[in-house]
């Protein structure tokens, strides 16, 4: 079979952004605007490239009240495992609804707003387990869990981190 490199995914995703959990002290899950680009070179992987912007907002008793913006940008290498075995048991595999692992190396930009104006930058590059699947023509949902080290500029130190993404797409070509 010959393949060869096609965008086959322009989507705006309605998403809710990767969790971060970071010395089990906080969590922070912005909702977000995600445009995510997709390379489709081979039935089985896939490359996405993601750029993420999102709004927080929160009350705690140290803080106060707090607003939260943040930036994004990810590459995603997928490999969808279970992709044969659907086809085979007679199950939709449109727009790769399958199941995957995947790597996702990502930058992340961060800018609280409470009583002082705070920065902060995070790479990370966690191993995640997810999940495709269409709804329709032109919508799908898409979900991962994943664990992996991350830099933290703000406190520069390496700490683990835990990711989460939820996300409700619509293709738009």
């Amino acid at each position: 079979m010959n393949y060869f490199l096609k965008i086959t995914y322009f989507t705006l995703c309605l998403t809710c952004m990767p969790l971060k959990g970071q010395n089990m002290a906080s969590i922070e899950a912005p909702l977000g605007i995600s445009f995510v680009y997709g390379f489709d070179y081979h039935p089985l992987w896939y490359t996405n490239l993601k750029s993420t912007f999102g709004f927080g907002w929160g009350d705690d008793y140290i803080a106060g009240n707090w607003y939260l913006l943040q930036y994004g940008f990810s590459i995603e290498q997928r490999y969808y495992y279970n992709m044969y075995k659907r086809v085979s048991q007679g199950k939709k595999t449109f727009n790769k609804s399958a199941n995957f692992i995947s790597v996702r190396p990502s930058f992340t930009y961060h800018q609280y707003l409470n009583n002082m104006l705070i920065d902060r930058r995070i790479y990370s590059c966690p191993l995640n387990w997810g999940l495709r699947r269409t709804i329709g023509q032109r919508f799908y949902f898409d979900g991962s869990v994943g664990v992996g080290p991350a830099y933290y500029t703000y406190h520069k130190k390496w700490s683990s981190f835990f990711d989460l993404h939820i996300c409700i797409g619509f293709k738009l070509f």
